[in-house]
């Protein structure tokens, strides 16, 4: 048994439906490695925010520190009112800090005795303190300041009163007592040990007469106020691009609330007016307090040097504890590691909304990067199949018009052959009967020749080197031409011609011969199929298309027409209806395509409307002469 190759193509549905399996598994697999990804890119994107957080508080922690060991006054120059030195302190903190422009303004504050409370404004110009009004972002300081002092009392000789927080949130500044604070009582300053506790302050002295007479300030502290515009507007933004910003935009939303009231939002990255704060964020960190890890940290560092700071053998110096926040609410796991202090709180929210959406934003990119590039893969694998059976159907029509094409060719060189040996052997002596045989041989070459011009026809076009001349000619001359070409078979078939040609039709673009051999092709169809009713019927008349005007040409019978489930495929080459087929007429199924690559050719179009049992109607449209230009050759080029 002989086996068709075709068949032998692997696009059985087994394995079609093995490959969908695999792509099946593939994509579920890639899901869990996704799912898996981005598990691991949470954990890693929320230690990275966690950090970033943590070294935020440190960073902004430590430049209060730089303040508070820099603007330390000493008691003595309260007392003497020599500002030389803590000029020098003030010019080394412009020249040195890295971030010298968060200080505003440096205020003195002085408590004395009769409850009078003296504030005093740093000018860097005149290199002193001068008296001042008290600004009025200070006014709840002022108050804070009066009730300490009312709340302070000598008792056996010990001065004993609250201090302040070394913060303020709400100026905001930094708080810092002076150095040496018991000679501002004890201007001699003999054997006094002072601890100063913030919370509580106590100094023990010995009891000495000359301190009810002092004129000095019982206490004393120096206010730097930091400069909100830089500070919102330069030093934060600068700190939030360094640890949570990525190609120079930031990846998280940062807000600076206060922690006693949580509802007051101090700043927001993305935009100049502070909505309401956010409840709750990606990470937190507590953030502006004086912290002695801080101090630390600064003492050590060798870049740090203020060469006025007290030695430490110092019998005068003084100590200092920070107690703890009367805040309760701790810090967060990762932030401020062994602290619960900080005045604000720093909330960072992803951009995306959150850090899950953010996550969950990347998986749903992966995933429909990963399940795009499967359904590409997918795709590829339905096209292979279409392609492969579209190469089976092609090379089984090219199969079948081989067989077809050598039984046409051998039909009719079979009886040229027979005629002519009959003519060549005296067979037939009668002339009227030579004249017959001659009649045959006509015809059967006329009828060879129209195959061997399709075939070269089909040819030339699908090689892409033949070339086409379109110019303005007139409908009757084209249709002149081709009724003349089919004469012979329309005489011999006894088929008459209708026709209903519309008067006053333009001019055309159009290849003469071309256009003529198309007409042709579609003539012929119509005798082959037009049944017994031996009628065939032309109708050119002028309308409106796509592109401009053109002029339709149709071309109808009233034969065997073509089924429904033929119609879509009748263009295509070697294409032969099963009709026709069953019908034994013969063919070689390059007609319709050939006729089709002509007309498009032409930039036209070809339609075919048809109805089983009653027939079919075939319609060129071409462009009329009045559109623009000519018309693409088959090349693409446009012919000069």
């Amino acid at each position: 048994m002989k086996k068709n190759w075709t068949n032998s193509l692997p696009t059985s549905p087994a394995l079609i439906g093995a490959l969908l399996a695999l792509l099946v598994l593939l994509a579920t697999l890639q899901y869990y490695w996704l799912r898996e990804v981005n598990a691991g890119d949470r954990e890693r994107m929320q230690s990275i925010v966690d950090a970033g957080a943590v070294r935020f508080g440190e960073d902004f922690d430590l430049e209060v520190a730089r303040m508070y060991l820099t603007f330390q006054i000493d008691s003595q120059a309260v007392l003497t009112r020599q500002w030389d030195r803590y000029a020098q302190r003030y010019e080394h903190w412009i020249q040195h800090a890295p971030y010298h422009k968060l200080v505003g303004a440096v205020y003195l504050v002085e408590l004395y005795q009769n409850g009078r409370v003296n504030l005093s404004l740093y000018n860097p110009s005149g290199r002193r303190f001068a008296p001042a009004e008290w600004p009025a972002a200070m006014g709840d300081l002022r108050g804070r300041l009066e009730q300490s002092l009312k709340a302070t009392r000598i008792e056996n000789g010990v001065l004993v009163g609250n201090t302040l927080d070394p913060v303020d949130e709400t100026i905001p500044a930094v708080i810092i007592p002076v150095t040496h604070m018991d000679l501002l009582s004890d201007p001699e300053g003999s054997q006094v040990d002072v601890d100063l506790v913030f919370g509580e302050t106590v100094f023990r002295r010995k009891p000495c007469p000359r301190c009810k007479t002092n004129n000095g300030p019982l206490v004393a502290y120096t206010v730097v106020a930091l400069d909100l515009p830089y500070l919102r507007q330069e030093y934060i933004p600068n700190l939030a691009r360094k640890y949570f910003a990525s190609n120079g935009k930031l990846d998280y939303n940062v807000s600076i609330v206060s922690r006693k009231e949580p509802d007051r939002l101090f700043y927001h990255s993305n935009t100049n007016i502070y909505e309401s704060a956010p409840l709750s964020g990606d990470a937190t960190a507590n953030l502006f307090s004086a912290r002695l890890d801080e101090f630390n940290r600064l003492l050590l560092d060798d870049s740090f040097d203020l060469s006025d700071l007290p030695a430490l053998n110092d019998s005068r110096a003084w100590r200092v504890a920070l107690s703890r926040s009367p805040i309760a609410e701790p810090a967060s796991g990762t932030a401020l590691a062994g602290s619960d202090g900080g005045r604000w709180r720093l909330i960072l929210n992803h951009r995306a909304g959150s850090l899950d959406r953010a996550v969950s934003n990347l998986l749903l990119k992966n995933l429909l990067i990963s399940f795009g590039i499967l359904l590409m893969l997918g795709i590829s694998v339905l096209i292979l199949v279409v392609a492969t059976r579209r190469a089976q159907r092609l090379a089984q029509q090219k199969m079948e018009f081989v067989a077809a094409i050598s039984h046409e060719l051998r039909t009719p060189l079979a009886v040229i052959c027979s005629a002519g040996e009959n003519l060549a052997d005296g067979v037939v002596p009668d002339p009227q009967r030579a004249r017959q045989y001659g009649k045959v041989i006509h015809n059967e070459g006329r009828r060879l020749a129209e195959m061997v011009d399709q075939a070269l026809e089909f040819a030339g076009a699908q090689s892409g080197r033949k070339t086409i001349v379109p110019r303005p000619i007139e409908i009757r001359e084209l249709l002149d031409r081709a009724m003349a070409a089919c004469q012979p078979e329309l005489n011999d078939s006894g088929f008459r011609v209708e026709e209903r040609i519309d008067h006053d039709l333009p001019m055309v673009l159009a290849d003469a011969a071309e256009i003529s051999r198309a007409l042709q092709n579609l003539i012929r169809n119509a005798i082959k199929y037009g049944g017994g009713q031996q009628w065939i019927g032309l109708q050119a008349q002028a309308q409106s298309g796509p592109r401009g005007g053109e002029v339709s040409i149709s071309v109808r019978d009233n034969g065997l027409g073509i089924p429904p489930a033929d119609l879509p495929h009748i263009f295509e080459p070697f294409y032969r209806a099963h009709e026709a087929v069953a019908a034994q007429i013969h063919g070689s199924g390059l007609g319709l395509s050939v006729v089709r690559q002509i007309v498009e050719a032409h930039g036209g179009r070809i339609t075919v409307e048809s109805e089983l049992g009653k027939g079919s109607a075939f319609t060129i449209y071409l462009p009329c002469a009045t559109n623009d230009g000519r018309q693409p050759t088959i090349e693409g080029r446009r012919p000069t």
